[in-house]
């Protein structure tokens, strides 16, 4: 039997000749999901392998979530815990504008534990009890969950419900598989939200708030969130700092140009600088000149731009305070801040539009020569150079003492509003541990 007549009965056995060639195709796609098979089900096992190696570290799963009935979209911010890991605290945000209840009597929680499958399982953690808080309107709310020993590393599902519904779309319907961990049709009658934690892994952040014997949800909302933005305004005043130090410099090296340029015995007389930046000088270092690395640069000035402050930022924090030290006795801190904004942006432009550039035979630059006369241009750039080094430190001045400053001051403003206004649920039906 030749070549050619073995290769044609063997394709007919498997049906591989051309008069077979549904059944070749059916033959291949079975080939091929034998194939899939085994790729996704390696796949899959070595996820599970890797989600078991990490979930000692892991503290989070979940970043984002939707209520179940009103659609709402949030965020959460992340797990945070003390020393002994029998407290933690989890922080979440709805966008400031969401339409939520500000009340935390509205709402309540349910935990269970969660096997890598996501099947429900008991929470291994004995006595965990539970806390709500919502901080004012500034859409930040938190799960307290206290243990009488440290948290076992175990993945929690938490699912908070709204019970009063602020928002509704009537054309919104919840879909049918809105909980396909656990066919929980809870989420279909209400308004609900899930989240998986694992609050015994090394990856749960500590904060100082969680160490205090009683919760302060002042100090949560700012170690989790202000003192971050705070941290970025003191950034920003440190770099506004080391350019105005610059622009300072830049004046320095201008004013002494004005001695040493001269056109044929001519020179320009050094004007009085104006009022709202004379004698002004930034001491101090930088964080990188700085041999421990802590920046002390420091804007030393006798006057306050209109609409500014004069604060050593320093010394203290948005969570000590800096408005009492500012606000007249007598005056809130409303009022305070409400003639502030009525100062207007003042007039530091115009002093230095109306310097006097005196020539040394006594004739003005400005008024008595030509801006084209080439003879004079040494002595007109050197003039150019000082009064623009004036307008960039006044630009920056102004930028640090009204807005950055008041920046910070706008911090504190929300953190006595979390202070008035914060709602806690604390009771013992608050937390319902299921399974």
């Amino acid at each position: 039997m030749g070549f050619k007549e073995t290769t044609l009965n063997f394709g007919k056995r498997f049906k591989l000749d051309s008069h077979h060639a549904i059944e070749r195709f059916g033959v291949f796609v079975g080939i091929f999901a034998v194939a899939g098979v085994v790729v996704i089900g390696g796949a899959g096992v070595s996820a599970l392998q890797q989600d078991s190696d990490s979930l000692e570290r892991t503290a989070l799963y979940t970043r984002q979530y939707t209520t179940s009935k009103t659609s709402l979209k949030g965020q959460v911010d992340g797990i945070y815990g003390n020393e002994r890991r029998d407290r933690v605290f989890v922080m979440m945000h709805f966008p400031a504008t969401a339409r939520i209840s500000y009340n935390a009597a509205d709402y309540r929680a349910f935990l269970m534990g969660s096997d890598n499958n996501l099947h429900n399982e008991v929470v291994s953690t004995a006595g965990v009890k539970g806390s709500f808080y919502v901080y004012g309107s500034t859409g930040y709310i938190g799960v307290l969950l206290e243990a009488g020993a440290p948290f076992d590393s175990q993945v929690l599902n938490l699912t908070i419900r709204a019970n009063t519904e602020l928002a509704h779309d009537e054309h919104q319907r919840a879909p049918a598989n809105v909980d396909e961990l656990a066919d929980d049709t809870s989420f279909r009658r209400y308004d609900q939200w899930r989240i998986f934690i694992n609050p015994g892994a090394s990856g749960v952040s500590t904060i100082p708030a969680l160490a205090a014997t009683r919760i302060d949800p002042a100090r949560t909302f700012y170690d989790v969130v202000l003192s971050a933005e705070e941290q970025q305004v003191r950034g920003k005043l440190d770099q506004k700092l080391l350019e105005m130090r610059s622009n300072l410099a830049q004046i320095q090296a201008y004013g002494s140009d004005l001695a040493t340029t001269k056109v044929d015995g001519l020179f320009l007389h050094s004007p009085a600088a104006p009022t709202a930046i004379a004698g002004d000088r930034v001491t101090g270092v930088t964080a990188a000149e700085a041999k421990d690395g802590t920046a002390t640069l420091t804007l030393m000035t006798g006057h306050v731009v209109p609409g500014g402050f004069d604060l050593a930022w320093r010394r203290r924090t948005v969570f000590a305070g800096y408005l009492d030290s500012l606000v007249p006795p007598g005056q809130s801190y409303v009022e305070f801040l409400g003639k502030k904004r009525s100062e207007g942006t003042g007039d530091t432009t115009r002093q230095i539009s109306d310097l006097r550039w005196t020539l040394s035979d006594g004739s003005d630059l400005k008024r008595d020569h030509r801006s084209s006369d080439v003879t004079l241009r040494p002595l007109t750039t050197v003039m150019n150079n000082l009064s623009q080094a004036y307008q960039d430190y006044a630009k920056s001045k102004t930028t640090y003492q009204s807005e950055l400053l008041l920046d910070l001051l706008r911090l504190e403003v929300k953190l006595r509003d979390v202070r008035s206004n914060t709602s806690i649920r604390d009771d013992a039906s608050f937390l319902a541990s299921l399974y």
